[in-house]
């Protein structure tokens, strides 16, 4: 090993910073492995975003490809290097060479309609709509994050809770349950729909409360505290790390951002101001949802965790700052337009607003220098719906968009890849799907979730990992 590298280690293990430690010691430990050179010690980060009322495939299918099919039992692949993205896609532009549209897997095995609550991500039937059931397994999202443990495990951030019912009501505080993820059989994990809570959770706990002290004062003490501690590493750490610390110091420098403006917000409300503005008030969906990206991407860069899932909406969420006022994302799905805009173009502007969301947090972990590459190399953001392909899914396919790295352990970015169609040899399953990524993850499942019969008794093997899909 290069003497200039094993004391590169020895000087970075040699940091302690007491309260801080829980925070500051996996980057500790990512410096550790970039000075050593070991690249497979980078932890792998999954973020997977579930919105609801389906993900048309038309919609995120560029216009040079609509109608293409695979041939004989081979998906189709085609580079998206020269293709013209739709217009609802265009954020992800800069980022053709890591992004991946993936259709044609189908979760006829799912309960189909409105939406196939932990199916979506556990590949079982839920027991109905108004009932999310008990799930059979961890899910796709908490098992891949799981092979590299961090402080906080799997993350749950949620704008809205279950995706059928509760019309009417306010944007939900506190935890909620929305029968997505599961960390075990029967074991539901539980996601934070407000982003002050959120961050409270994730960073207040890092030095712990003071009886009779302040939310406010506990969270804002803790950030300068730690960014105290990261100014005097990055004055110590050799030169080859600076860059990775900087942007580590900059997520908690965001996060202080944000807290300065929720502490205005909320003297401004108790003092009489007039209504504040959409850009500004955290009750606004649309800047609740932009936080928990904030939330998201700095418990990445931090490492708190390396697996982060987002409840998007749900069918009764109305995106007043988007413009779309009149109707809530379940009358939309039914073909009801609003403001002005037909349904489809309402379903545009909700996913052109996600997918700018998506380009962000792309371009956040894209700026992380991480060995020879950055953060972005070794993480993969799955964008899916929780009904498949359609308001009322039928689930003969489920597409996905796939943004990120991958580890280089997939061979999805920067491409258009389409299955099979469902009934013909070749095609493949959500649960073929989950089982590459494990596979590929370093997790050697013979096969993920359960199968579908209909398949099976034609004498389709559906079972297995989609070896094209592994590099």
């Amino acid at each position: 090993m290069n003497p200039q590298f094993t004391s590169r280690r020895a000087f970075l293990k040699q940091f302690s910073f007491g309260g801080s430690g829980t925070l500051l010691s996996p980057l500790l430990g990512q410096l550790a492995a970039t000075a050593d050179g070991i690249t497979s010690a980078f932890p792998q980060r999954f973020v997977f975003l579930v919105k609801s009322s389906g993900l048309t495939p038309k919609a995120i299918t560029p216009e040079l490809l609509r109608g293409k099919k695979a041939t004989g039992s081979t998906p189709l692949r085609v580079s998206l290097k020269e293709v013209a993205l739709p217009d609802s896609l265009r954020a992800l532009e800069s980022f053709k060479d890591q992004l991946a549209i993936v259709q044609g897997f189908s979760g006829k095995m799912c309960l189909a309609g409105h939406t196939s609550y932990f199916g979506a991500m556990g590949v079982h039937a839920s027991p109905s709509e108004t009932s999310s059931g008990r799930p059979l397994r961890a899910t796709i999202d908490t098992r891949l994050s799981s092979q590299h443990s961090s402080p906080f495990g799997h993350v749950g951030l949620a704008l809205r809770g279950r995706a059928v019912g509760g019309a009417g009501d306010p944007i939900p505080q506190g935890t909620l349950y929305p029968g997505l993820s599961a960390l075990a059989p029967g074991r539901e994990l539980p996601y934070q729909a407000s982003p002050d809570q959120a961050f409270d959770q994730l960073f207040g706990s890092a030095i712990g409360s003071k009886k009779g002290r302040k939310r406010y004062d506990l969270e804002t003490g803790m950030l300068d505290f730690l960014s105290d501690d990261i100014k005097q590493l990055r004055n110590r750490v050799p030169s080859a790390e600076q860059d990775k610390l900087s942007h580590y110091l900059l997520a908690f420098e965001d996060l202080q951002e944000r807290r300065q403006k929720l502490l205005t917000m909320t003297e401004a409300i108790r003092n009489g101001a007039p209504k504040l503005t959409e850009k500004f008030s955290s009750q606004l969906g649309i800047d609740r949802l932009a936080s928990h990206f904030e939330l998201a991407a700095s418990c990445l860069i931090t490492g708190l965790s390396n697996g982060v899932t987002i409840r998007m909406d749900n069918l009764e969420h109305v995106y007043t700052g988007l413009g779309l006022t009149e109707q809530n994302v379940h009358a939309i799905g039914h073909g009801t337009g609003s403001n002005g805009k037909s349904a489809e173009e309402c379903r545009d502007v909700i996913r052109a607003y996600h997918i700018s969301l998506v380009a962000k947090l792309a371009e956040k972990l894209r700026s992380v220098p991480e060995g020879n590459g950055t953060m972005l190399d070794n993480t993969m953001i799955v964008y899916l719906s929780d009904a498949g392909e359609a308001h009322h899914g039928a689930l003969h396919e489920w597409p996905f968009l796939i943004v990120g790295g991958c580890g280089g352990r997939l061979t999805l970015p920067g491409n258009y890849i389409r299955m099979p169609d469902y009934g013909q040899s070749g095609h493949g399953t959500i649960g073929n799907l989950y089982t590459s990524f494990l596979n590929a993850y370093g997790d050697p499942i013979n096969h993920f979730g359960d199968p579908d019969f209909s398949l099976e008794r034609e004498g389709l093997p559906q079972r297995g990992p989609i070896s094209s899909l592994i590099a």
